[in-house]
């Protein structure tokens, strides 16, 4: 028995974290029982909310084995004799039960977790009501949510679907608001499995009732949830929920459909643990061949792009929605923050572009996020851009990518480039001269000794006739390459490889035909991952990355 009380804990941890809420009774029980310490018992007093003081509670419980297990749940089932039934599975029907749903029949499709034994309540109240094809209660222990549009209930459809309902109020301005979070819900352009999906409508008098798909979490419960798995499992989490949420994203764009009021609140978890965007009130679609939406101010204080806040006729496109899906990744990598500072300087900074990650470690995900939030609207990536960035590239991405870009012609002959270069800058020629005019490019074929016509005709059309692609090529390579821990690649891939080309540029350009040689004819794939070759230059795939974008590179 103490074992499957053992059992009981381990399995429902997060659950009981959700729904446990007579935390100090419990842990008052087991502190007189003597299987708290005092130093255990005084940390869950002095934790300042009842879900910390749960986590207190059950991290000690667990960490105490199998007796203090079953203590807690002894306790538990005397105090809370629901949460056990809850969790350990259905019992047979009370005769309240038995009587109301002999005469009040409904279907219910058991789907929620954390909701269970609410929509179970729901479920033999027979005061609820029904509109449409809904089921709900305006009691207020079914509330989940409100807002600016509405209050939100727990409900049932016909049909026995779980369901979020959120009611709204039949006037003119939430009216508005609501018909138009109803026509991208059911548009089904937005059909995706990162967006809320519609489920159901029904009104009465003063009332419309939108039937929304019920989730388990908001991103900021979902996060507190995640800070009790061990750090790589809850970096990979947080990588896949960021890429939900941008391919949610990805979705309005592809639709024109500007979100407008992205941030924490509007990103829910369902019962699966995706991702979903949600809210679309605010949302407005583009017009056939423009790029901007000319409306009044929307969106949430502390989630506005820079443009938004300066001008004075707010003129949303869809790089505004990026810049604030960048601070919605660096509040979800970095455990809460934001970029651009605290809620009483927040806007100044957003404004003037004045940001800090400093509380996040990883430089490729900073990388990311530094593009998404530029201050000019311009520069930053596009979604699609976004979902191509390198924090979502895996092994065989990251292959792809170096075979793709290594093969392209500015590589294939990156060393004649860079002596063709060299040539024409001993010679006192630069771009800011007509070089050609002082040597052409013949007779620096011929200085060379390229006498392949081929070759010739390859070096041609990369640098073109009047060698301005030449130049453009190694300022960016140089721009790319200062600063970073790659610059001296040379050196550090000599101790690993001793017949490396060092004849080639020591930048990220000379670097990448380096490694795709080695990739391709060498055929070292699994030596780059035993001898952590990127681990000796974490910042290259993001430079490689940059590179691409300046010279407008596809892979």
């Amino acid at each position: 028995m103490e074992h499957q009380h053992a059992e009981f804990v381990d399995t429902h941890y997060e659950t009981l974290l959700q729904i446990v809420t007579s935390v100090m009774p419990i842990a008052d029980k087991l502190y007189e029982s003597k299987k708290l310490t005092w130093q255990a018992y005084s940390k869950i007093t002095k934790a300042t909310t009842k879900k910390n003081q749960m986590r207190e509670l059950l991290n000690t419980v667990k960490s105490g084995g199998p007796a203090v297990k079953s203590a807690f749940y002894k306790v538990l089932q005397e105090i809370k004799p629901d949460v056990i039934q809850e969790l350990e599975g259905p019992s047979s029907p009370t005769d309240h039960e038995k009587q109301v749903t002999e005469n009040n029949i409904i279907r219910w499709n058991l789907s929620s977790i954390k909701y269970k034994s609410q929509i179970k309540e729901l479920w033999i109240d027979s005061s609820r009501k029904k509109v449409g094809n809904l089921y709900f209660s305006r009691n207020n222990k079914y509330i989940i949510g409100s807002g600016g549009s509405g209050t939100v209930y727990l409900g049932l459809k016909e049909d026995g679907t779980e369901v979020a309902i959120k009611r709204i109020t039949k006037d003119q301005q939430k009216s508005k608001c609501f018909e138009n979070e109803l026509k991208h819900l059911r548009d089904l352009n937005l059909e995706s499995k990162n967006i809320v999906r519609y489920v159901d409508l029904a009104e009465d008098e003063d009332f419309y009732y939108l039937a929304l798909q019920l989730c388990e979490y908001d991103m900021e419960d979902y996060m507190e949830n995640l800070r009790q798995q061990e750090q790589k499992d809850k970096d990979a989490t947080l990588r896949k929920i960021v890429k939900e949420i941008l391919l949610g994203l990805q979705v309005l764009h592809r639709a024109d459909v500007i979100h407008r009021d992205i941030k924490p609140g509007n990103v829910l978890i369902d019962s699966g643990k995706n991702a979903r965007l949600a809210d679309f009130g605010l949302s407005r679609k583009l017009e056939e061949g423009r790029s901007t939406v000319h409306t009044a101010r929307a969106g949430t204080q502390g989630w506005e792009a820079t443009e938004i806040l300066n001008q004075k006729d707010a003129v949303y496109k869809k790089s505004s929605d990026i810049q604030v899906a960048g601070m919605l990744v660096y509040y979800i990598l970095s455990d809460g923050k934001h970029p651009f500072g605290d809620v009483k300087d927040r806007e100044e900074n957003i404004k003037k572009g004045q940001y800090s990650l400093e509380d996040l470690q990883d430089i490729v995900a900073k990388d990311l996020i530094e593009w998404m939030i530029n201050i000019e609207p311009s520069e930053r990536l596009t979604i699609d851009e976004v979902l191509r960035h390198p924090y979502f590239w895996d092994n065989d991405s990251k292959d792809t990518v170096l075979r793709k870009l290594g093969d392209r012609p500015e590589i294939q002959n990156y060393e004649t480039l860079a002596k063709l270069r060299k040539l024409y800058i001993e010679k006192g020629l630069t771009e800011e001269t007509e070089a050609t005019a002082a040597l052409t490019i013949v007779e620096a074929f011929s200085e060379l000794k390229i006498e392949n016509e081929k070759k010739q005709n390859d070096i041609v059309t990369i640098v073109g006739e009047d060698l301005k692609n030449l130049w453009k090529l190694f300022n960016a390579a140089e721009k790319v390459t200062e600063g970073k821990c790659f610059s001296n690649w040379q050196s550090e891939l000599s101790e690993i490889w001793k017949d490396i080309n060092k004849k080639l540029p020591e930048d990220i350009l000379g670097l990448l035909r380096v490694l795709r040689n080695k990739l391709v004819h060498a055929n070292v794939g699994n030596e780059f991952e035993k001898k952590k070759i990127f681990d000796l230059f974490p910042d290259f795939f993001i430079s490689l990355h940059r590179v691409a974008k300046i010279l407008s590179w596809k892979y």
